[in-house]
């Protein structure tokens, strides 16, 4: 199962409207999505406008791909879940955020293993099948540091002199 997610905030009716158009070229894949206070309602897939904590947990779970805005709450789930995610960020221009911070973030993002970024319309379907191709088995980024880096900043605790400085 594809699981769509938009966060909690606000509506992101771009982001389902063109996931709801794509759904019928995967008709192998089952696709659902959390679409919150939009006013788009997808005709190719189940949704639910919000969905209990426990729900959303279980649609995580069940999900192979994750296709989310550019909300760290929704890359952090992923990357807690071991899964996949392709995000796509709200575009201030578009009205869709405040500011553009979420521009920055999929930049960000850009490269770290099981992270999919697809920044406009054209790309979206691309960027969800070369996600769904490389799913299986593929490397997702880990919650926590890696152990090296964790290893030296152990190190540099305590050779430090309690400020922080070597000593």
């Amino acid at each position: 199962m594809i699981f769509v997610t938009i966060g909690t905030l606000l509506p992101f009716d771009r982001l389902i409207r063109l996931v709801d158009g794509l759904a019928p070229s995967l008709p192998e894949r089952p696709f659902f999505a959390q679409i919150g206070k939009g006013a788009y309602e997808p005709r190719n897939m189940d949704y639910a406008r919000h969905l209990a904590p426990s729900a959303f947990g279980d649609k995580v779970r069940q999900a192979s791909l994750i296709v989310a805005h550019a909300g760290m709450g929704s890359v952090i789930t992923a990357m807690e879940a071991r899964k996949p995610i392709v995000v796509f960020p709200r575009a201030l221009e578009l009205g869709e955020h405040t500011t553009d911070h979420q521009m920055s973030t999929v930049r960000w993002l850009s490269g770290k293993p099981g992270v999919h970024v697809a920044m406009d319309e054209a790309a979206l379907g691309a960027v969800i099948n070369a996600a769904l191709s490389s799913a299986e088995g593929c490397e997702v980024m880990t919650p926590t540091a890696p152990p090296q880096f964790l290893e030296r900043i152990r190190r540099f605790i305590a050779d430090a002199d309690g400020r922080g400085r070597p000593r």
